[in-house]
């Protein structure tokens, strides 16, 4: 799975974010502050923005141990230990993104609140109620086995514990089957119907659900013209053929959400017992 999700335009060369910083004046291997580094990486929409949206929704606070699924270059667990003084554990599958993501919180010195994990979700081990909340930002319609991994999430959080995440769900098949699945990896894209069924049968508590579609589709729109008008100076930075790897991510996303194809969510669910 972490080789077909490089697939996906938005995953390959998870060094680029070093060019970026470079750019900026930050040497590869010099401390870094945690507010430069949230503008570039944070890989979801609306940056910080939908982070605090989590702080406020599971009422994260400095005793708290969080788990992420799905962290990438650890931008959201750095921003939420340095807001909130909680640890966070981040899980990513990706090799490459997750080395990444330990340079650059060791350069924002946050290795003490901040624990990086490269591994499957579905095999990793970890301890019942091991943690206090869990988030994930666009990532849980990548994992397979739907039922597994939300069993698994249930099992990772104590008792009266929340689960907060931004999601795609499935809205209307796609012009393009093939396309869409080399563009997306979407191997748990269900039905918003579906979604929070198969929420209750794992045993969450549904507590809040946002339909961020209309937000998320003006988004991505407005984000691929923003990209297209910043062209020269990406591609200063970044290449040609980096462009255009990124290009083609956001122009693909941009259709998918204006043809119908999916939807956007953002859900906080109670654990139960």
């Amino acid at each position: 799975m972490a080789d077909d999700i490089k697939s996906m335009q938005l995953y390959p060369r998870a060094e680029r974010i070093y060019a970026d910083l470079r750019a900026e004046g930050f040497a590869d291997g010099s401390p870094v502050p945690v507010d430069v580094l949230n503008r570039f990486d944070q890989l979801h929409y609306h940056g910080t923005d939908a982070l605090d949206a989590a702080i406020s929704a599971c009422g994260i606070t400095t005793d708290d141990h969080l788990l992420e699924v799905g962290s990438g270059w650890g931008g959201c667990a750095r921003y939420l230990a340095a807001k909130t003084c909680a640890h966070v554990t981040a899980v990513e599958l990706q090799r490459d993104y997750d080395s990444v993501a330990r340079d650059l919180t060791e350069r924002a010195g946050l290795t003490r609140q901040v624990t990086h994990v490269n591994a499957d979700f579905l095999t990793m081990e970890f301890a019942v109620g091991a943690f206090s909340h869990a988030v994930s930002w666009l990532a849980l319609f990548h994992i397979p086995r739907r039922t597994d991994y939300l069993t698994r999430l249930r099992s990772a959080i104590a008792p009266g514990g929340m689960l907060f995440a931004e999601d795609l769900f499935a809205k209307a098949p796609p012009a393009d089957a093939e396309d869409f699945a080399r563009h997306l990896f979407p191997n748990s894209l269900v039905s918003l119907e579906a979604y929070q069924a198969t929420l209750a049968d794992a045993g969450f508590e549904l507590v809040q659900l946002d339909d961020m579609t209309a937000d998320w589709t003006a988004f991505t729109a407005e984000r691929l013209a923003a990209f297209h008008a910043a062209r020269a100076d990406y591609e200063a930075r970044h290449g040609s053929e980096g462009y255009a790897v990124i290009e083609t991510f956001y122009d693909k996303m941009a259709g998918y959400f204006a043809d119908g194809s999916v939807g956007g969510l953002r859900m906080a669910a109670r654990t139960s017992g």
